[in-house]
């Protein structure tokens, strides 16, 4: 009888035990992404008392939704995208894993993960840097190299907390966040689809550096301080080549849909070319929404096209309704081809070319392409997004009015 006590409150012990740890410790966690060779990307996350995981990257957000139990796993989806984190609590303050895209080669599919926990204190940077680095700063991307691409770099700086963005011409690299110490710069963004960082050195007024996105590629930057320096106009590198914008794709419900039509005649349009893989036109989508919700009753319609990494019609689709339901979307996307610029290109071949997701056509009433816009800078962007918005809506009322 003493035995079978014995057992039984052994057995209890052990599936008590087993049974906390598949519980996050709430409060604040510092994860790390292992990248290439010993480059570790940091990020801090947050769990709430009902097991929820919130990302966050500078003013950004991030709150995972789905959470799945599986054998001695957790596994946490992004609501935006395919993505998730799978991994193991090893204790009250440690747990490990991966982080996994499946759109990725096998390879690089999969990064290592682990945190750590630091209960109700966020981790902070703390001391103090003689050194600002609050300016414009002009970057080059591959700076060796005659493929060397231009940036706009943009810092905030509090003592040693490090914030802002790179812009381009096709967008910009969305809330970055991560330190200066001792003239030596980390950037990082972790979102669910970026997996980015950066490290730079500070000498004689110059940033050198590397930039790591995730383990599939590495390239070096060089930047300089230049209030002046300026990006070609995202309103100038796309542009009609014929006479006629016309275009014919399938519904998520398999149905022909062919632009020019009776149901847009009279009507301002917005073209939007997206991948629901794109964070950018996430950003944009956004503020596509508000854009639609404000004058789609005043005679604006806004009609998107999805260039999706599924190579099937149906897997397509799925990622199309996904993002539809979970970003609320009221306007229609319809199915595009695979996500290639030189596929979307070739689609639209009244345009000279497709440089990046997302771009923008816009339409006036009478069917005439009045402007088309490349890339999105989002809010990560601060001024130059909130003076985007502003100059968009102007031209939508202006256009509504004619």
């Amino acid at each position: 009888m003493k035995h079978y006590t014995f057992i039984l409150l052994l057995f209890f012990m052990i599936t008590h035990f087993f049974g906390k740890t598949q519980e996050l410790s709430e409060g604040y966690w510092k994860g790390e992404l292992k990248l290439q060779e010993n480059n570790i990307l940091s990020f801090i996350f947050t769990v709430d008392k009902n097991q929820r995981i919130t990302i966050q990257n500078a003013e950004e957000r991030i709150l995972l939704k789905e959470s799945i139990k599986e054998n001695d796993s957790l596994q946490y989806y992004f609501s935006s995208f395919p993505n998730y984190l799978i991994f193991k609590i090893n204790s009250k303050k440690r747990i490990s894993g991966f982080f996994v895209n499946p759109d990725r080669k096998i390879n690089q599919a999969r990064l290592a993960f682990n945190a750590k926990y630091y209960g109700d204190n966020e981790p902070t940077y703390l001391g103090k840097n003689d050194t600002l680095l609050d300016a414009k700063w002009e970057v080059y991307f591959n700076s060796n190299s005659e493929d060397k691409f231009p940036s706009i770099g943009k810092f905030k700086q509090e003592k040693s907390k490090l914030t802002g963005t790179f812009l381009t011409e096709s967008g910009d690299f969305r809330f970055l966040s991560g330190s200066f110490k001792k003239n030596k710069l980390i950037l990082f963004s972790f979102d669910g689809a970026h997996v980015f960082l950066f490290t730079a050195t500070l000498k004689n007024d110059t940033l050198k550096g590397e930039f790591f996105s995730g383990s599939h590629y590495q390239t070096n930057w060089i930047g300089y301080k230049n209030e002046a320096f300026e990006l070609e106009n995202p309103d100038s590198l796309t542009y009609m080549v014929k006479d006629t914008f016309a275009f014919n794709f399938k519904t998520t419900n398999d149905d022909e849909y062919t632009y020019p039509n009776e149901a847009l005649k009279n009507k301002v349009v917005i073209i939007q070319i997206l991948g629901t893989w794109c964070p950018n036109c996430l950003d944009e989508t956004v503020f596509y929404k508000e854009l639609y919700k404000e004058y789609n009753h005043l005679g604006l319609e806004i009609i998107a096209i999805a260039y999706e990494t599924p190579e099937s019609f149906d897997g397509k689709v799925k990622r199309i309704n996904r993002y539809i339901e979970n970003k609320e979307i009221e306007y229609p996307i319809l199915v595009g081809g695979n996500a290639s610029k030189k596929e979307c290109s070739e689609d639209f071949h009244m345009l000279n070319d497709i440089t990046s997701f997302p771009t923008s056509i816009f339409i006036n009433k009478e069917g005439k392409v009045i402007k088309i816009h490349t890339g999105f800078n989002g809010p990560g962007t601060g001024k130059i997004y909130t003076d985007y918005k502003k100059k968009t809506k102007n031209l939508i009322e202006r256009l509504l009015k004619e």
